[in-house]
């Protein structure tokens, strides 16, 4: 970049991160909450001050130029480093914690505890974003991700947060009538219900080493699976679905896990995913260090159910055993002795 002006505002940098996470000048007014003829100016100074275009509009979409490109990634250096220093001079526990997960993670496993949290933590507020697609933590400044997915982009950091599993499962209503499947090649015979458009016509499952491709018939599905969950307790039929999706149904009887030895896929985790950065704000810290105590602890609660691989809890033990012993769970009882 050439020779640039002097820069009078932090918050001119804020507005210009924030346009490019939102795509939109209106957009980022809106998450900023403030009048986007503000945004607009500040824009238009940031520009006049560095001597240069940042941002290409035309009436249907906002791009980066090259010279906002390499500003863009100074310039969110620049707020990191900002942040680190206020933070530096407080407890760093308030402001907010960006989050995303599926929306069936987000709902069953996420929103139930944000009390406790909020409650330990009264300073922070909590955002969270549901996607089943992968979102671009970085560009949608996204703190902490949690994925039942492998990761794929080298910008991130992950490590496993608790064990998942795919799991078989159906109504006690559904088998009591259709009966109950003894072998995978059984499921051909059995109303199913998919994710996916054209829906399935296969499923694979694993026993250990071994792997297997079944036929199957699709009765309901979509690119939901929220539609096979529902459709699942309504007695329609057999779903696929994650362990940690339907864990309290299996708990509370709504739900029975069918075909125990098989699987859906192996070696499956949820993973806490965020952007690699020198400095991890201390409310981010805070919330990843109370969703691991969380879910290690729902994990000893439910590692009975038979919906996590014996492998993956036993590499855990000492992991449950202390959850299990912690104060004001009541899990004491529950441990083996």
């Amino acid at each position: 970049m050439g020779r640039m002006g002097r820069l009078d505002s932090i918050d001119d940098l804020r507005v210009f991160d924030a346009i490019v996470r939102a795509g939109s000048l209106s957009r980022a007014a809106q998450e900023l909450d403030v009048s986007l003829t503000l945004v607009s100016k500040r824009l238009k100074r940031l520009e006049a001050q560095l001597g240069v275009r940042l941002l290409q509009r035309t009436t249907r979409q906002l791009g980066l130029t090259e010279e906002g490109q390499e500003f863009l990634l100074r310039c969110r250096t620049a707020l990191e480093a900002i942040q680190a220093a206020e933070e530096a001079c407080g407890d760093g526990t308030s402001g907010v914690v960006r989050v995303t997960a599926t929306a069936a993670f987000a709902q069953r496993q996420i929103a139930p505890r944000l009390h406790r949290f909020l409650t330990r933590y009264p300073g922070i507020s909590v955002q969270i974003l549901t996607s089943d697609d992968v979102l671009d933590l970085v560009e949608r400044r996204v703190d902490v991700a949690m994925r039942q997915a492998p990761l794929a982009d080298s910008r991130l950091i992950a490590r496993p947060l608790v064990p998942d599993a795919r799991v078989l499962c159906a109504s006690p209503a559904y088998l009591a009538q259709a009966g109950t499947p003894r072998d995978p090649f059984d499921l051909a015979r059995h109303a199913c219900l998919t994710v996916g458009d054209p829906p399935p016509t296969q499923w694979q499952l694993w026993r250990g080493e071994e792997s297997v491709e079944v036929a199957i018939r699709s009765v309901a599905g979509g690119n939901d699976g929220e539609i096979c969950h529902i459709g699942a307790l309504a007695d329609l039929g057999i779903a696929m679905k994650a362990a940690w999706d339907v864990v309290d149904d299996v708990r509370a009887g709504r739900l029975v896990r069918i075909l125990p030895e098989w699987w859906g896929g192996t070696d499956r985790w949820v993973r806490l995913v965020y952007p690699a950065r020198l400095h991890q704000p201390r409310r981010v810290r805070a919330f990843i260090a109370f969703m691991e105590d969380e879910m290690t602890t729902a994990l000893a609660a439910s590692a009975d159910l038979g919906l996590f691989e014996a492998a993956a809890l036993a590499g855990l033990q000492p992991r449950l055993g202390a959850a299990r012993r912690r104060p004001g769970t009541g899990l004491a009882e529950a441990e083996p002795g």
